[in-house]
Formats: C-alpha cells, structure tokens, sequence
C-alpha cells in the first residue's frame, strides 16, 4: 500500500535528509544551467528542481518550504547578478518565489487531487495537468515577468521563453516525482533488474550518440527500448532508466543539433522537448498500465486461492478437491494407468475440541495438515473436505501403495503426542482407500467407495487404514 503525500511539518523523516535534498536541488539547478542550457539563449532544456522541490514538500511537509527558497536563491543569483548586486539579488529572490510558489503548489495539488500519487495509468492527465503545467504555468509566469522588469530580456523573448520553460518544468515533475514514489513503494531493485537497467541503459545512450552523429534514425529506438524495460524491471528500475536517457539525450542536444537541425529556433526548442514529454508520458503510462495488469493478475491469483483452499489448513478444500477427482478419473479411462482415493478422519475429535477448546483442535487440524503432506509425494492431492475429515489423491498409484503412505501418517500421528499451546494432545486417525484402473465406476462412485472403507475402519477399532479390493474394469 502506497504512502499518501500528506504535507505535515510531523511527517517529516529527518532534518538531514530534507537539507540533503535541499542541496539536491542545488546541484541540480547549477548542473542544468552548465549541461542542458542552450546557447545563445542560456534557456535550460529541463528543470529538475522542480520536481526535487516537489518531492522535498511532499516528504517533509510545508517546513521544508524555506529550503526550497533558499536553495533556489542560491542557484539563481550567478545568473541574474549584474553591476548592482542589490539589483541581482532582488531578482534572484523573486525567481525563487516563483520557483518556491511552483513546487508549493503542485505539492498542494498532488495532495488534494491525487493523495496517493501518481498509482495507476487514468490518472496521468490529471497528474500533468495538476501537478506539473498548473504549477509550471504560474512558476514560470512569475519568472518571464521578473526577467522582463529585470531588464534581462525583452517582452517578446520572455513570451517566447514561457512555453519552453513551462515544458522543462513539467518534465522535471515527470520525470523526478514517479522515480521517487516508485523506489519508496518498492525498494532498491533486485540484482536481475540491474543487469537490465545497466544494459538497456548502455543502450540508449550508445543510440543517443549514435543519433547525434549521423544515424538521426536511431533516436526513436529510445523508446522502444523503454517499453521493453516496462516487462523486465518494476516501475523504479524503469523511471531510473528513463531520466537518464532524457538528461543524456538533453545534454547532447545542447551542444550539437543532431537530428533537431535548428536548435535555435524557437520551434525547433519546442520540437525536442515535444520528443522528450511524449517519450517519457508513454513510458509512463504504460508503465504504470503494466502494473495495474500485474496487481490484477496478482489479486486474482489471490482470491482464487482463497476460494479454493481451506483458510485454516492451506489445504485444497471440497470445491477444489472435486474437480481434480473427476479431472483424474477421466485420465484413468483414457490411460488404463491407475490411482486411488482415500479419505482420513480424525478419532475422537469432537473430544479434544470439548476437552482443550476450539484452539486447541484447530492446531491439531494443523498440524495433521503438514504431517500429511510429508508423507506424500508431490504429485499427491490433499485435502480438507469436511471439519475433520480429509481426502487424498493418488495418481499413479494403487491401492495398496497408498494404503503405504496413509500407515506412514497413521504411525506419525500415533507416535507421540501434539504439542499445541502447552497441551501435549493424543490423537489418532482412521482411513479408508480404494483403487480404481478404469471401469464404470463414476468419480462420485470412488468417494462413496473410499467412505465405506473409512466407515469400516471407525467401527473396526479406529486407529487403522482400511483397503478395499481394487475395483476392476468391466468385462
């Protein structure tokens, strides 16, 4: 089950990690500005503060804003530093406004649209919209409008610059946020999954370079080798590989134009990032579609289980145990290779469960459970069909070999007592078997035939395993 993003100052799991995160954000912003900014423009291709920004409120709360804040104002005031630097500093403060004001409220958003996160593929469109092109629209509004009045640009670059800022910052929320919930619903990845993340990973950036330098052709393999990454590895491992495609592809991009001819257009900006949202919604949408096939699978799987075993033992139960009698008896008359039934009660029960109480008798249905299932082979059906009375299986067997392995349960049980909950309980069984090569005979004839011999065996002194002669087929 998957944690809600509740913003709560309480939440928050340490200080340490929040200024850690902080410095994250940093980094990040310093290293975008060096890797993904495009020349002349400076214009940073992805923004992945945004999304750190976001993952630092929804961990540790609306007490981590400050450091949001700061931390923006740190990355920002090299740039926007000029002659005056009260003048730089002024703006600086107001574009980690806008940044802190962006993160705040897709943090907000996220809590209030989608508490649990980004869980399944529907909700996607309401996570971009929401989380990452509401936010970003005012974010980076406020920033446009800062660098205008700053001087730093005219009214018509900073309205060209919008939407390009507006995507960058969305797919810093895109590819940051799910990689975060993913790793903290699922851990590290198995060392199977990092064999693919590794090699697939390798991959990509071998196309990416490839593409740069030539082979303009190979860039939209990407994205097929993402797909493939969505049945090989689980949602972290793919989000992993993701991100660091799209920042290499970014990287490369900034200084050499590669199949995007024209870097210095507006619309060629626009073009490349297009590429990468729609690389990076796709992967995650079918990621996320792959995941809710495999909890459905799951839940499935599960509920079956649960209407077809007995929920105490774990053993199969009547509704089970029917289907496989009759599946069995039809493979006798194709195959004339023979099986038997036999059905086992406990002595007595109906004493130790007066006696010890109903605790008690549970754990000795239990534990005759296991004893049986150690005493027979793997290909063996057991199984509870009543509240004491058990049934087995034999394929491949006769009668008389299953009268074996019953004598050996009958021995165990005899042997010693059962140690339940401090009592040391004795106990007994009684069982009847039957064999059957083929004949007439139907499935419900075997379980009528077996119930005679184990009514035989209670009213012969119990503690016993009676054998019935094998029932032949017709003439």
């Amino acid at each position: 089950m998957s944690m809600p993003p509740v913003l709560s100052a309480g939440r928050s799991p340490s200080w340490a990690s929040a200024v850690l995160l902080a410095l994250l954000y940093y980094l990040s912003a310093r290293l975008g500005m060096q890797l993904f900014a495009l020349q002349p423009s400076n214009m940073t291709l992805i923004w992945l503060p945004f999304g750190i920004g976001l993952v630092l409120l929804v961990r540790h709360g609306w007490g981590a804003l400050p450091l949001v804040l700061l931390a923006s104002l740190a990355a920002n005031y090299p740039g926007l530093s000029g002659p005056g630097w009260q003048q730089g500093l002024l703006h600086a403060l107001l574009a980690a406004c806008g940044d802190s004001l962006s993160a705040g409220l897709a943090a907000w958003l996220l809590q209030r649209r989608l508490p649990e996160g980004l869980q399944r593929a529907r909700e996607l469109g309401a996570f971009c919209f929401y989380v990452c092109l509401l936010p970003a629209l005012l974010g980076t509004g406020l920033i446009c409008a800062n660098l205008f009045w700053g001087g730093y640009l005219s009214g018509k670059a900073a309205m060209q610059l919008w939407p390009a800022l507006l995507l960058a910052d969305s797919l810093g929320v895109l590819l940051v946020y799910p990689l975060y919930q993913a790793w903290r619903e699922q851990g590290w990845p198995s060392a199977e999954e990092w064999r693919w993340i590794v090699i697939l990973g390798l991959g990509n950036l071998l196309l990416i370079l490839l593409a740069f330098n030539g082979l303009s052709a190979l860039l939209y393999l990407i994205l097929p080798v993402l797909l493939w990454l969505v049945v090989k590895v689980r949602l972290a491992g793919l989000h992993l590989v993701l991100l660091l495609s799209m920042l290499a592809l970014m990287a490369v991009a900034a200084r050499q134009p590669g199949p995007f001819r024209g870097l210095e257009s507006a619309e060629a900006h626009l073009m490349l990032l297009g590429f990468v949202i729609t690389s990076a919604l796709v992967t995650l949408c079918l990621g996320l579609y792959y995941r809710q096939l495999q909890l459905a699978d799951s839940s499935r799987a599960h509920w079956q289980s649960e209407a077809l075993h007995d929920p105490l033992t774990g053993l199969l139960n009547r509704r089970a145990f029917t289907p496989l009698l009759a599946a069995e008896h039809q493979r006798v008359l194709r195959t004339h290779r023979p099986c038997a039934l036999a059905l086992l009660d406990l002595d007595h029960f109906k004493v130790v469960n007066d006696q010890y109480g109903h605790g008690v008798g549970d754990g000795v249905l239990v534990q005759l459970a296991v004893l049986m299932q150690q005493h027979v082979r793997d290909i063996d059906s057991v199984a509870r069909v009543g509240g004491e009375e058990f049934a087995i299986l034999f394929p491949e067997a006769s009668a008389e070999e299953a009268a074996q392995a019953l004598e050996r349960i009958r021995l165990a049980l005899a042997a010693k007592p059962l140690a339940i909950d401090g009592e040391q309980i004795a106990i007994t069984v009684s069982s009847g078997v039957v064999g059957y090569r083929g004949g007439p005979q139907s499935a419900e004839d075997l379980l009528e035939a077996a119930d005679a011999q184990l009514y035989r065996a209670k009213h012969g002194g119990r503690n016993c395993v009676m054998l019935a002669d094998e029932v032949l087929p017709a003439a």
